[in-house]
This record gives C-alpha cells, structure tokens and sequence, in this order.
C-alpha cells in the first residue's frame, strides 16, 4: 500500500487533530443523549452548549464562564478534565488570572463581643434599677377628692345676702369685725305671761369650735388648703374639674385657693362667696370664723 494511500491518512487521524467543539460533538454523538437533555440534566442553557460544539468560546462574558461549562460537558461525556482545559487555552488562546488572595477581615473580635455584651447587661440593669427606684420613692398623696357627677355649665345664681366675717391673711389691710347682729324684736325685756308659751328666740349663729357641714365644688382645676381650728388637713391637694368634697369641719376654718375663680364653696347648705378683699388676682386666703351665710 502506498505511503500517500487516503485511507492511511484518514487511519492515522487522532483525537488531537479535532477541534474542542469536535471533541464534546463526537463523544456526545457516541451516547444516546441530545443536547437539549445534557442541558437540561446541567442546568445550562442549551445554546452555550452550542457555542462550544461550534468552537464560539468567544461568545462567553468570560474565560471563567467557558471553563466552568467545559468542565461539566466534559465529566457528564467521560472526558479528560485535563486534557480539555488544555486544548481550550492553546484554541482559545488565554491564561489564568492568578487570584489575588486577601487576608480575611475580622469584623468583630471575640473579646470584643463579649465586652460589648457585658456593657450591654450592665446598662439593663442600671435603667431597670433607675426605674425601680423612682417608682418605689414615698410620694404625698393628697387628700381623696369625692368625685361626682359634674357640675352643669351655669349654674343658677345663689343669692347672698348676709356678707360673712373674713379675716384676710394675703393682703394686710385693717379687719373690720361686725358686732353680732340681734334681732330688733329682742330688744327689752321680754315679760312672762303665766300659762302662755313664749316664742322661741332666732337661733343663733354657733359659737367657735362648733362644727359646720363644708361642701367644696371645682368648677376648674384648683390647688386647695383647707384646715379647721384643730390645725387638721381636711383637704390638701388639686381638686379637679368637676369633682366635690364634702366634710365636717370646726370653726374657724382657714382656707386657701390656687384658682378662686374656679371653686364654689357651700356651709351648711348655704353659698360662701370668696371674699373680695381675700383675692390677690387667683389666689385667695382667708378665715371662716362662723357659720352665717
């Protein structure tokens, strides 16, 4: 046989004379497998496959991308892993990157966890000792204040005809006392008939010390002191709006309002007006001596 024979040529023909793409056509085309199913079972789109059968290494974004869907052809085929990566850089004509390595960077360091977490319990425990605390201090608790229904907007207007005897403590001005009244129809000597009732003289208004019914109305918000002749609290404390507070109290009776203007005050029954010459813009102080209204 002739050296130059066709068939010997085709004969000595070997692996290293077919391109990368020939190589992963020829061994795919020796297994029952189509491209659609090697794609499918290697999660790659089906014309990356293509690319490489078709030697198009030039389509892919990158070297890395290229190698990395040669790898899996390869291996899913039965080729040399070697061997492919080999002939794709002499065909593709490209060299490895070196990867730079970097030194991890420690975000936090464990003792500086820990110490963060130790500064994190203590400041817990501080707020919580500081909220314990202000919660557990003794506070004044003021007088209870009878709460009822509240008061209508207006009021019918009470007359007052008798002015009741006050003792100013705010404004230093000269008290005038008025001498106790007596009935006209008292006057002289009162002659006793025998076998006939006489009549029974106006009562009159109680001596001090005795005790009157007080009765406190808070139109409006208004801090109240109020004491009897004992020196006793009967009442210390912001009486809100729409509140009332009734108690016994002993004459005289000394009383001091934040908001006068926002109090109405009630003596057995009776209205007690605020005095005028008590009040100094809001405040007011004054006495009660007696019970008259």
């Amino acid at each position: 046989m002739s050296r130059d024979d066709p068939k010997s040529k085709s004969a000595e023909t070997s692996d290293d004379e077919l391109s990368l793409g020939e190589r992963l056509r020829a061994a795919r085309e020796t297994q029952p497998l189509t491209r659609v199913q090697i794609a499918a079972e290697l999660r790659i789109e089906p014309h990356c496959l293509e690319a490489l059968e078709d030697d198009r290494l030039d389509e892919f974004p990158a070297p890395v991308f290229a190698k990395g869907y040669l790898k899996q052809y390869g291996a899913l085929l039965g080729l040399d892993e070697g061997d492919l990566l080999a002939q794709y850089y002499r065909q593709a004509d490209v060299r490895d990157v070196p990867v730079m390595q970097f030194k991890p960077i420690r975000l936090r360091d464990e003792d500086q966890i820990r110490h963060w977490l130790a500064a994190s319990v203590v400041l817990v425990l501080l707020i919580g000792g500081l909220v314990a605390w202000w919660f557990s201090r003794p506070q004044a608790e003021p007088v209870p204040v009878e709460r009822t229904e509240a008061l209508p907007e207006d009021p019918p207007p009470v007359e007052t005809p008798v002015e009741a005897l006050v003792a100013p403590a705010v404004v230093p001005t000269p008290q005038v006392v008025a001498e106790p009244q007596t009935d006209p129809l008292l006057v002289g000597p009162i002659v006793e008939q025998p076998g006939v009732e006489q009549p029974a003289a106006p009562q009159e208004d109680p001596a001090p010390g005795i005790t009157v019914q007080v009765e406190v109305s808070f139109l409006e918000d208004c801090w109240t002191e109020i004491s009897d002749a004992r020196g006793e609290r009967l009442f210390y404390g912001l009486g809100s709006a729409g509140a009332r507070s009734r108690f016994g109290a002993r004459l005289p009776i000394s009383i001091f309002l934040g908001n006068a203007g926002g109090v109405e005050l009630t003596i057995n029954g009776e209205s007690y007006p605020v005095p005028a010459g008590s009040r100094q813009g809001n405040l007011a102080r004054f006495v009660i001596a007696d019970s008259g209204v």
